[in-house]
C-alpha cells in the first residue's frame, strides 16, 4: 500500500480507464461522476474512511465512473493484485460472489441513469432563479407565502437576539424572530462552492438539515449540495419549527432534452 496526496480538482481515475487499484480515503473528499448524455452526473461524495475503485478491480473491466478530488485528499492506493489476493487466500468463494453482486449493482445503476432517476446537483452557471419559501407557519408569518428571491450569494439566514441575549456583531441577510434556541444567530448560508450551489451550516448549535441530511461542525460535513427543483432546509433539530423550501430553477438553455 502506498499513501498519496491528491490536489483539489485532480481526477483520480476516469470512466473507461483500467481497474488497476483500490483506494482508501484518509483525509478529504472525492466526488463520483458518471457521464450521461455527454454531461457529468454526480452519483455521490465519499469522505474519510471510504473505499472506492473496488468494482472495476473485482469485475476486471474498465472503470464505470470518474472520481475527482474535492479539495486536497490523502489516500492509500492498493494495487489490484494485492487486493484480489486477499480473497484468494482467505476465502476463494468470496471473489466469484462479489463479481456477481458487482455486475448486478452496475446493471441497477445503469437502469436508474437511463430513467434519469438520479437528481442532479445544481451548478451555479446553470441556475436561473433561487427562491426561499416558508415551509412552516413560524417562517411564513415573517417572510410571507410568496417567500423571497435570492439575488446575491452568499445569502445568510439567522435570528435576532432573544430576551436576555446580547446581539452579535455579525448579521445575516435574513434575520428572523425565533422563540427558541433551535435557530442560532447565524444558522446557514446559501452560497457558491467550487461551481456548485450549496448550503453551509454557520457553526450553529444544533446543525442544519438539508434534504434530510444533517450538516454541522460536529458532523462529517458542514456543507451540502442543493439540487435543481425543490429542496428542504430545517434549522435545528427534528422538532424545530423553522423550516424552509429552497426552489432552484434551471436556465432553460442548459436543461436536458
Amino acid at each position: 500500500m502506498k499513501e498519496q496526496k491528491i490536489r483539489s480538482g485532480a481526477v483520480i481515475y476516469r470512466e473507461g480507464g483500467p481497474g488497476d487499484a483500490v483506494f482508501i480515503i484518509r483525509q478529504g473528499e472525492v466526488e463520483v461522476l458518471r457521464e450521461v448524455d455527454g454531461k457529468p452526473v454526480r452519483l455521490g461524495v465519499l469522505r474519510a474512511g471510504a473505499i472506492f475503485g473496488e468494482m472495476g478491480v473485482i469485475r476486471s473491466k474498465p472503470r464505470s465512473t470518474t472520481v475527482r478530488a474535492l479539495g486536497d485528499v490523502t489516500m492509500v492506493k492498493l494495487p489490484a493484485e494485492t487486493f484480489l489476493s486477499i480473497f484468494r487466500r482467505d476465502n476463494p468463494l468470496a471473489l466469484p460472489l462479489l463479481q456477481m453482486l458487482c455486475e448486478r449493482l452496475l446493471t441497477a445503476e445503469n437502469r436508474l441513469l437511463e430513467q434519469r432517476i438520479y437528481v442532479e446537483g445544481a451548478r451555479v452557471d446553470g441556475v436561473k432563479v433561487i427562491r426561499l419559501l416558508a415551509a412552516s407557519p413560524e417562517i411564513e408569518s415573517q417572510i410571507g407565502s410568496e417567500g423571497l428571491t435570492i439575488g446575491k450569494l452568499p445569502f445568510q439566514v439567522g435570528r435576532n437576539a432573544m430576551v436576555g441575549e446580547s446581539a452579535g456583531t455579525k448579521r445575516a441577510e435574513l434575520m428572523l424572530h425565533a422563540s427558541s434556541a433551535q435557530m442560532s444567530p447565524l444558522q446557514f448560508a446559501i452560497e457558491a462552492h467550487e461551481g456548485r450551489l450549496t448550503v453551509r451550516d454557520l457553526g450553529s448549535h444544533l446543525g442544519t438539515l438539508v434534504n434530510g441530511v444533517r450538516i454541522a461542525h460536529f458532523e462529517h460535513a458542514d456543507v451540502a449540495d442543493l439540487l435543481f427543483g425543490e429542496n428542504r432546509i430545517q434549522a435545528g433539530g427534528l422538532e424545530s419549527p423553522y423550516r424552509f423550501h429552497v426552489i432552484v430553477e434551471r436556465e432553460t438553455n442548459t436543461a436536458k432534452s
